[in-house]
C-alpha cells in the first residue's frame, strides 16, 4: 500500500477541490481508490468496509481504506481502532502512533478553515470551504462518514445513512461502472441523488483555533447557524 503521512504541500485553493483535503496529508502513488473513513459506530463500521470491499472486489476496482477515527480520539474510538485492527476490516495508522496521526490529519483541515477566515471567506461563496466545513461537521456528529476519492478530482463524499442507502441499492447502479475509473463518478451521482430527511449539523472548534466566524451558513441547506458554547470533558 503507497500511502505515506508527509509534509504539506503547496496547493491553490482555487484549483483544487476536496481532493486536496486528503493528497496534503496523502502522497498516492497507485491508481487506486482511496477511502476514508470515521465514527465510533464499531457495528455500522463493520457492515460498511465490509460492503464496501464487496462491491469493490466484484468491480474490480483497486480500493485502499484507512480509519481516521475524530480529531479528539478517546477510548470508543481507540477501541474501534482496535477492533479495526483485529478483524482487519481496514488499514489503519500504526497503533504506537495512532492519536498522532489523527492529531495531524484534523488540525489540517482546522488550520485551513483558519486560514480561509483569515482571508474574508465564508462557506456560501467558497467551494473549498463548503468542502472543509463539511469534513468538520462529520466529525462534530456521532455518525459513521466515509469519502471516496480517485486522483485529485474524483471526489465524493456522504454520511452514514446516505452511504448505506446507496451501498445496498448497488444492484441498480454497477452496470454504469465499466471501467475502474468511473466507480467514484457513479458513487458520487447514486450519493447525490438521494435526499433524506435534514438533521441538524454540527460544527465543533476548538476554543484556541483563533478564528471563531460570528456567522458559519450550513452547506447543505444553507441557513445560519446557531452559535454555542461547548464544555467537554475528556471522559467518552
Amino acid at each position: 500500500m503507497n500511502i505515506r503521512i508527509g509534509k504539506l504541500f503547496s496547493y491553490t485553493y482555487a484549483t483544487y477541490k476536496m481532493s486536496c483535503l486528503l493528497l496534503f496529508l496523502i502522497q498516492i502513488k497507485d491508481e487506486k481508490t482511496i477511502c476514508l473513513y470515521g465514527g465510533e459506530d464499531i457495528d455500522w463500521i463493520r457492515q460498511f468496509t465490509t460492503t464496501v470491499r464487496n462491491i469493490a472486489n466484484t468491480l474490480r476496482v483497486p480500493l485502499e481504506m484507512i480509519y481516521v477515527g475524530k480529531s479528539n480520539p478517546k477510548d470508543k474510538v481507540r477501541r474501534c481502532h482496535e477492533i479495526i485492527d483485529r478483524e482487519k476490516l481496514s488499514h489503519i495508522f500504526p497503533l504506537k502512533d495512532y492519536y498522532d496521526y489523527v492529531w495531524y490529519f484534523w488540525v489540517r483541515l482546522a488550520s485551513m478553515w483558519n486560514s480561509k477566515i483569515q482571508h474574508g471567506m465564508t462557506v456560501k461563496i467558497d467551494k473549498i470551504m463548503q468542502e472543509i466545513f463539511t469534513m468538520l461537521t462529520y466529525d462534530g456528529s456521532e455518525q459513521g462518514w466515509a469519502v471516496f476519492s480517485r486522483g485529485i478530482y474524483d471526489m465524493t463524499k456522504g454520511k452514514c445513512d446516505i452511504l448505506l442507502t446507496v451501498l445496498d441499492n448497488f444492484r441498480q447502479w454497477q452496470e454504469k461502472v465499466d471501467h475502474p475509473a468511473k466507480f467514484v463518478p457513479v458513487l458520487d451521482a447514486e450519493i447525490s441523488g438521494v435526499h433524506l430527511e435534514h438533521y441538524c449539523n454540527r460544527l465543533i472548534l476548538p476554543g484556541q483555533t483563533g478564528c471563531i466566524s460570528k456567522r458559519v451558513v450550513c452547506s447543505e441547506c444553507g441557513r445560519t447557524m446557531d452559535k454555542y458554547v461547548m464544555y467537554c470533558c475528556c471522559t467518552d
